[in-house]
């Protein structure tokens, strides 16, 4: 007898009797984090009502998993499984796992109603008991959620014991499973994910592309690091960087942008402790009509893909970048030898990582003879500043050389960046050497000159167009020098 698995179906309490909870994730994919993992997992489905009974078929995208042998599973489907089937008169759900085994959740249910949830070995099962349905917060809305536990027993009710017993499944009364579990892997894998975005209605975490990757602002700050390794026999040269917007254009309906950015760029290589500095503006333009013909960043986590005889990984991430998500790409991974496709060993690996508003902020790249890497280490994007500074900023008017700390804790200007004005202050600086704070554009060309006489003076903003200005306080000698971003 075929066993059918109910699994984790979606129950609506607004009331104490019974409800319906027969929501799948309708209207667009939703968005699942791994427990302890900054890991996300996706769940978007089409579906097909059969004629005459109005069941419905739910069906995932194709997904490549591992599995335990040489050849990768490309059959089994997303978070939910490949496929999930819906009685139209029981009101209930069947998802498939990875032995074709099923869960079973009924639609209607009350408090204390229990059921069978999914076979365990022989003899055994996991019973499914509502435990209570009440308001509880979803994606950060108030909505009624149905909790589930789980028990394992023999099939006389006796309890025995199980990694399962007491693990526990929320159905959110409007948006869904919002505690599940991997589906395909039930029960092998006690792994929870919580529901933590969906597209309709828009909650919580959203898709993005290549217009969110490249969004960045005047006055962004950006710090890389990173190295390259084998370049030539037995060399080494790790380098950090520092990227700082000073301009933006647009075109059109946003489809093209341009950037300029400040960069600066130290790098050391060994053997022989060469040390080379170097200083210059990069322009980068991106046409996001010319971008639409990547979709790879528009993939879901694990979708497979085939590209003749290669397939590439999709993973996603809510990164530590302040909870901005990434996009992983693991190029061409995966290869189709034989009858199957595997992880081939000694091939090129290659890693690329997009943020969102951080553009590419991990790259890898190994062919077994050179090794490349740099990752975005910390950025500053208004008012939002996230992980270590490679250093303080360099500056690109004079000499190319890093800012003193202590300078920096001497003379501060607030806020940075500035709109209509900011204020100057000093700490610990002799006012009497004739101080002038002078500004100068990119170009080098002095636009502004305060003569100093306080520790607190107004800089006003003077008509001074949108960019970045390198600031230098000078008397004897220059005591300080910056940035300063008017927006």
């Amino acid at each position: 007898m075929k066993k059918i698995i109910f699994a984790l179906l979606f129950m609506m309490p607004i009331l104490l009797h019974a409800q319906d909870y027969t929501n799948i994730c309708s209207g667009g994919p939703c968005f699942f984090q791994k427990y302890n993992s900054t890991m996300v997992k996706a769940y978007k489905t089409t579906s097909y009502t059969l004629p005459g009974s109005n069941d419905t078929i739910f069906y995932s995208y194709s997904t490549i998993r591992d599995t335990a042998a040489s050849c990768l599973d490309t059959t089994k489907g997303s978070i939910f499984g490949k496929k999930v089937y819906r009685v139209a008169q029981t009101k209930s759900f069947f998802f498939f796992n990875k032995r074709k085994d099923t869960v079973r959740v009924e639609a209607k249910a009350v408090v204390g109603y229990t059921w069978k949830f999914v076979n365990l070995s022989s003899g055994t099962y996991l019973q499914a008991n509502v435990l209570s349905m009440d308001p509880d917060t979803v994606l950060g809305v108030l909505d009624n959620v149905m909790k589930v536990e789980l028990q394992a027993k023999r099939y006389d009710g006796t309890p025995v014991s199980n990694p399962w017993n007491g693990k526990t499944f929320k159905l959110s009364a409007h948006y869904g499973l919002s505690k599940t579990y991997d589906m395909v892997n039930v029960p092998f894998d006690t792994t929870s994910y919580t529901l933590v975005g969906r597209k309709s209605p828009a909650l919580g975490l959203q898709d993005f592309g290549w217009k969110e990757v490249y969004a960045f602002n005047i006055g962004d700050i950006l710090h890389f690091s990173g190295y390259d390794n084998g370049v030539s026999p037995g060399q080494t040269s790790t380098w950090k960087e520092i990227k700082t917007v000073y301009a933006k254009t647009t075109w059109g309906n946003n489809d093209s942008v341009q950037y300029k950015f400040d960069r600066c760029r130290s790098t050391v290589t060994n053997p022989g402790n060469n040390h080379v500095y170097i200083h210059d503006t990069i322009t980068v333009k991106y046409n996001f009509k010319t971008l639409a013909n990547d979709s790879s960043i528009m993939r879901f986590p694990d979708q497979f893909i085939r590209e003749n005889i290669y397939a590439t990984q999709y993973d996603r991430y809510m990164k530590a970048y302040n909870v901005r998500q990434t996009k992983k790409l693991g190029q061409d991974k995966y290869r189709f030898i034989n009858t199957c496709f595997v992880i081939p060993a000694g091939s090129v690996l290659l890693n690329d990582s997009y943020s969102e508003g951080l553009g590419l902020s991990e790259y890898y790249r190994d062919d077994q003879t050179t090794q490349n890497y740099y990752k975005c280490v910390y950025y500053k994007k208004g008012t939002e500043i996230w992980g270590s500074p490679v250093g303080t900023q360099c500056s690109p008017l004079l000499d190319v050389q890093e800012q003193s700390p202590a300078l920096t804790q001497q003379v501060r200007i607030v806020p940075n960046p500035m709109k209509n004005q900011a204020e100057l202050i000093l700490d610990g600086v002799n006012l009497n050497d004739n101080l002038h704070l002078v500004m100068y554009n990119i170009v080098g060309k002095e636009v502004y000159n305060l003569k100093v006489t306080s520790s607190s003076m107004v800089i006003n903003r003077n008509n001074l167009p949108t960019g970045l200005y390198i600031y230098l306080l000078t008397g004897k000698e220059t005591i300080a020098k910056g940035k300063l971003v008017i927006e």
